[in-house]
């Protein structure tokens, strides 16, 4: 993602009134911000890209980008698409990433244009599933006449929407949104620009997001996916496909999109790179005994694992904020719990900054052990409080995130080393690993 927004090529001057049609471009320009702390802190700033590619009387099909800045956000798979928008506007919207320390949220961009079956007016009113709608009164965007709409629910305003009097276009929006245990945000965006495009122009700029949208299938990526696995095959259709695609793009709004897929197609493959030699270093190589401790903090005696198949696995093992992959954790523990042989052995190893740091190891440890007890796990957990993922190896280093699964042979050799998590088959559970846990056994007759 680029450190700052980069204007479109589109019209700077202020919206005109014009009727909606195929080939129109629109620009929102807006931010999302918490209600207490500091705007530098809390603000995600984001822009919104449409293209009508068709519109009726009670109907719209767009396509659309975001680019937003500040706070995470996602990667250049998530910043498009396409979708259908009628009546209150339901269906795939945009949406953005944000991130805090207590957790990340996806928070949904409404859809810019609200089709109604009569035309508004002031006092009127609908209602729709839990929301509340009427058209308070009117008011001046520029040149342009609006109705400004109010949402309400049962907690009070939801949203207030200044509305272009001749179209369903949405030209402003405000939205109160609660997250976390109930703390407070605005999201806010207005319409910045509105171009027209000629029917060639429409047809290239639809057939640029087409092929995007092609290429995401084809790497079968589901859209709002946070945790991409870009293994070797992915990597091979990125790298084969993106620049068929990305020659057919153009200045439009997909310009920045395909930017950050080819930088990213590049890091992608660097850090792949850089893996592989990582793993190339440890495979068949005595495997480190670093310091670890149990839970109780009694140090970890190796001399346990001798003669046996060791299965490590690497991840912060912190109970908040609980996101992906700690699902993942449950299948490991399926692994344990299935285990054929005794002479198996699955620990989990929990590496994070507060383990680190001797002012914040004891919330760590709780955070730890929270974990462990919310989900259950039957297999033990070890703290890394020094450098046992380094002696391994730590993936980190090379922009890749954990978890890191290490396999150990019966001979003290590191016989696996993978990054990331992997592939669920759900009656079988973590399938590859468990393979190579078996030939890891086997390995001894």
């Amino acid at each position: 993602m680029n450190a700052a927004l980069v204007l479109l090529a589109l019209s700077a001057t202020a919206p005109s009134a014009t009727t909606l049609s195929p080939g129109t471009v629109l620009t929102y320009e807006g931010n999302f911000i918490a209600e207490k702390g500091a705007p530098a802190v809390t603000e995600k700033k984001f822009r919104l890209s449409l293209l009508i590619a068709d519109v009726g009387d009670k109907d719209a099909d767009l396509f659309w980008t975001v680019q937003e800045q500040g706070r995470g956000g996602w990667s250049w798979i998530n910043h498009f698409g396409r979708f259908h928008a009628a009546g209150s506007g339901k269906g795939a919207t945009p949406t953005l990433l944000y991130e805090r320390p207590e957790g990340t949220h996806v928070i949904r961009l409404l859809t810019p244009l609200l089709f109604r079956d009569k035309p508004l007016a002031k006092g009127t009113a609908w209602k729709t599933a839990k929301f509340n709608h009427e058209v308070t009164g009117d008011a001046k965007v520029g040149d342009l006449d609006a109705w400004r709409v109010d949402v309400r629910n049962a907690y009070g305003l939801k949203r207030r929407m200044l509305i272009e009097k001749d179209s369903p276009l949405v030209l402003s929006l405000m939205e109160n949104v609660f997250i976390g245990q109930g703390e407070k945000h605005e999201l806010h965006y207005k319409l910045a620009a509105r171009k027209q495009l000629n029917e060639k122009e429409t047809a290239a700029t639809i057939a640029a997001y087409d092929g995007f949208i092609a290429l995401r299938n084809q790497l079968g990526i589901v859209p709002g996916m946070r945790d991409v696995k870009w293994n070797k095959e992915r990597l091979g259709t990125l790298r084969e496909r993106l620049p068929s695609v990305v020659a057919h793009v153009g200045d439009g709004p997909l310009a920045e999109i395909a930017q950050d897929a080819q930088r990213d197609a590049k890091n992608q493959k660097n850090r792949a790179g850089a893996v592989a030699l990582m793993r190339g270093k440890r495979i068949g190589k005595a495997a480190p005994q670093p310091k670890l401790f149990d839970l109780r903090g009694k140090p970890f005696d190796w001399k346990s694992t001798k003669g046996k198949v060791t299965v490590l696995h690497f991840w912060e093992y912190k109970d908040a904020p609980l996101e992906e992959p700690y699902g993942q954790i449950a299948y490991l523990d399926f692994l344990y719990r299935n285990r054929e042989s005794k002479d198996i052995e699955v620990y989990g190893v929990a590496n994070n900054q507060r383990l680190s740091d001797p002012s914040t190891q004891s919330r760590g440890l709780v955070s730890v052990k929270k974990l462990r007890s919310f989900m259950n796990l039957s297999y033990p957990i070890l703290v890394d409080y020094e450098d046992a993922l380094e002696q391994f190896g730590d993936p980190r280093v090379t922009g890749a995130k954990l978890p890191l699964f290490v396999v150990i042979g019966p001979d003290g050799k590191v016989t696996h080393y993978h990054v990331g998590t992997y592939e669920v088959n759900r009656d079988r559970g973590l399938e590859e690993l468990t393979k190579i846990v078996a030939e890891s056994l086997d390995s001894r007759k």
